[in-house]
């Protein structure tokens, strides 16, 4: 086997782009510089703009082509086509959804930089794809050719679906909806609580002179964290802005990370694989970092329909069903696959729901579920996000952030003149009754949108007077605020214990900020913990266990065995009181509503408590991070055998998802890391060239390249690397030189 590795290794080797001396590429009107450092991080240099979207589509395509092809299937539904019927149930969801026709939609309402953005980057990419010395290993073993799309739909198509997986709150409702059902409302108030009235408020920042406070829950371990200090806490008496986004834990990472200019622009940061432009980083004027708003930007509508399914009852009129017709091609199948997707006022009706933290199920809908989402009619300017770099102060980025429809986002902003801001974005519907958590009658006007909440009245802030601004997807705006942006978002604790880090080690720099950015300390465990560890022992062993526990400091450090045996408790405990429910998996996924909410309130047995304790004493082998290990592992690398050239990291990791350091997985299946920094940044204004960043892997998705997983080492240990931003130390950095030309 290892001689088959070696050999596929080669073939991947074949494949790399050249970092050094001259490469054609035709389509390039003037010639363009790559200069890349240590750690293999380019940065493009154009004389146009025009240029510039050009030569990044063709180096993103030279390091993550297989990436970017596997994306634009997934917002296509096209996976089956070199899948075939592994993947039919998820290209079936992504038409039903729609993601293929929104894209269509939105891409017509581009504007004109978005659309010159869109078209030159994949006119790269495809210049790429045409003198490339060989396919990517991925295409070999497949034994299939790059599936690029050209037309700018399929390509728009990936920012809805990066939307959707953004989004909420259906699947909280359909949850609602499930226990309502099989135990009656009550149970939804005791297994779906909200945090109570008087819930300390999270130093998160100020709106129009108020604090930000963090209030309901989000299901669900996608988030992030972000914040930002002024000069009076800082050692150098300018800003310092951190962010760590929350993705799913996989390889090739989410973010490309790279170096953009030409006249008029200038940012380094991270880009989408499939998207131009820089997504969130730094200027030599500003930065900036953004978490998930983890709004309601979802809502369900029962509907009632006529017999042969061809119309929906609305204020007692029959409305006719708008059909798409959808075929998913199927590798090894001469027929396509039909789909009928129906289509009410109110959006499609949904065939299931999914479930899981990664690895996802599709469960079948028993009743008849219309989807209105403002995905389907909102998303991201592409051409947003280059006037965000290009803005000159606060205002002028608020104005370009506001593109930045849906998925909703938490902006936070810092600049070398020592201002700092915060900006909520999104289309949150404003609905005519209700609160959005639970499914509502679709045959009546009642529960209908009457548009969205005005950009200008979403919670923003700026040099507030308490030094900082913090989010970390909890609750962005006081019991005070007019309109309804959500009621399932993330529970506080992050932001609680940001706060506390910030205020307790002050004067700050770039160091103390990654420190934080790496805390393992759970709030949640440590306010919890009484009540687990209140119960009377009955034998030694659970005598040691809950002294153990007791003197425990809620660190979820990788080392831990303490951090070990509490998460197998909690484990232990959700079977015992749920575990015989049909809504189980759902419910537990993502466990935080039962961990943070639930659980604090519901009294428990003794007896089930110290059942469940022997039970976690047998299955909790020793330090945390033994059962929660983070591995990396390409789409290809549970192919038998192919782990040793897949498998780009794998190591004990700290944090659950309550933690700063984040380590959310799916307590479906133990407690293997699914959600984790996917990025970490902290960009110094008093210095940008002093600021520092690290991926979980590396920035190449070629496992032949020296960057396949070259931060991997770095990122386990909670290190970093310098990432400049002036042009001088840029090309003091630089150990390469490629040179692209006209063709």
């Amino acid at each position: 086997m290892s001689d088959l590795i070696e050999q596929l290794r080669a073939v991947a080797a074949s494949a790399l782009q050249p970092v050094e001396g001259e490469l054609n590429a035709p389509g390039l009107r003037e010639p363009v510089e790559v200069l890349r450092d240590t750690w293999g991080v380019p940065y493009i240099s154009a004389a146009s703009l025009d240029d510039l979207w050009f030569a990044q589509g063709f180096v993103t395509a030279g390091e993550r082509l297989f990436q970017m092809d596997l994306a634009l299937r997934a917002a296509n539904g096209r996976l089956s086509e070199i899948f075939a019927d592994r993947t039919l149930a998820d290209d079936r969801f992504a038409r039903v959804v729609g993601f293929n026709q929104t894209g269509a939609k939105i891409a017509a309402a581009y504007d004109d930089d978005s659309r010159a953005m869109v078209t030159r980057f994949v006119e790269g990419a495809f210049a790429w794809i045409e003198q490339m010395p060989s396919k990517p290993v991925e295409y070999v073993l497949l034994d299939i050719e790059p599936g690029l799309p050209r037309d700018e739909a399929s390509w728009a198509a990936t920012a809805v679906y990066l939307a959707w997986q953004l989004s909420g709150n259906a699947n909280e409702e359909l949850l609602r909806a499930r226990i309502a059902e099989e135990l009656g409302p009550d149970a939804v108030g005791r297994l779906m609580p909200p945090l109570p009235a008087d819930d300390p408020a999270i130093a998160a920042g100020a709106l129009a002179g108020r604090l930000l406070d963090a209030m309901p829950p989000k299901r669900g371990g996608l988030g992030s964290n972000d914040w930002v200090v002024d000069g009076s806490m800082t050692t150098t008496g300018k800003p310092l802005l951190a962010n760590d986004p929350h993705l799913e834990a996989t390889q090739p990472g989410a973010w490309l990370e790279m170096g953009l200019r030409a006249p008029g622009y200038e940012a380094r940061g991270v880009a989408f694989p499939f998207a131009p432009g820089i997504i969130l980083g730094a200027t030599p004027h500003h930065a900036w970092g953004v978490t998930n708003v983890t709004g309601d930007v979802q809502d369900l509508y029962l509907e009632r329909l006529n017999e042969d399914r061809t119309a929906a009852l609305h204020d007692d009129e029959w409305e006719q069903l708008i059909v798409h017709h959808e075929e998913i091609a199927v590798r090894g199948s001469n027929d396509p696959v039909l789909v009928d997707v129906l289509v009410t006022r109110h959006g499609p009706i949904l065939e299931c729901f999914v479930v899981g933290e990664g690895e996802v199920d599709y469960v079948p809908l028993s009743e008849t579920y219309a989807l209105r989402w403002t995905g389907h009619d909102r998303t991201i300017s592409p051409s947003g996000f280059v006037r965000a770099a290009q803005a000159r102060n606060f205002g002028e980025f608020r104005e370009a952030v506001f593109t930045v429809e849906c998925p909703g986002q938490n902006f936070v902003y810092a600049d070398v003149e020592g201002n700092i801001g915060y900006q909520c974005t999104g289309a949150f519907p404003i609905r005519r009754s209700g609160d959005g958590t639970a499914p509502v009658p679709g045959w009546t006007d009642e529960h209908e949108w009457d548009g969205y909440i005005p950009a200008s009245e979403l919670p923003w802030a700026e040099n507030p007077d308490r030094g900082f601004l913090v989010t970390a997807n909890n609750r962005m705006h006081g019991p005070d605020y007019p309109h309804l942006i959500g009621s399932d978002f993330h529970t506080p604790f992050r932001a609680r214990r940001i706060t506390e880090r910030l205020r307790d080690e002050t004067p700050h720099d770039v160091d103390s900020f990654a420190r934080i950015q790496i805390d393992t300390v759970s709030l949640a465990a440590r306010e919890l913990l009484p009540k687990l560890a209140s119960v009377e022992p009955r034998t030694d062993r659970q005598r040691d266990a809950l002294e153990l526990l007791t003197a425990w400091n809620a660190d979820m450090a990788a080392d831990s065995a303490p951090a070990s045996l509490y998460n197998a408790w909690i484990a232990e405990i959700a079977h015992s009181m749920l575990g015989e429910h049909p809504f189980f998996d759902h419910y537990i996924a993502a466990r935080e509503t039962f961990v943070c909410l639930a659980l604090p309130l519901i009294p428990l047995e003794p007896d089930l408590l110290l059942a469940t304790l022997d039970r976690a004493l047998a299955t909790s082998p020793g330090p945390w991070g033994q059962m929660h290990t983070l591995k990396l592992t390409h789409p290809l690398g549970r192919m038998p055998g192919l782990e040793p050239l897949f498998v780009a990291a794998e190591f004990p990791a700290g944090g659950d998802e309550q933690t700063i350091l984040q380590g959310g997985f799916d307590a479906r299946e133990g407690f293997s890391p699914a959600v984790i920094p996917s990025w970490r940044a902290v960009w110094d204004l008093s210095d940008l060239d002093n600021s520092v960043t690290v991926l979980p892997a590396g920035v190449s998705g070629n496992p032949a390249s020296p960057h396949w997983n070259d931060q991997s080492t770095l990122y386990a240990a909670g290190r970093t690397h310098p990432a400049p931003v002036s042009r001088p130390a840029v090309e003091t950095a630089a150990v390469s030189a490629l040179r692209l030309l006209p063709g």
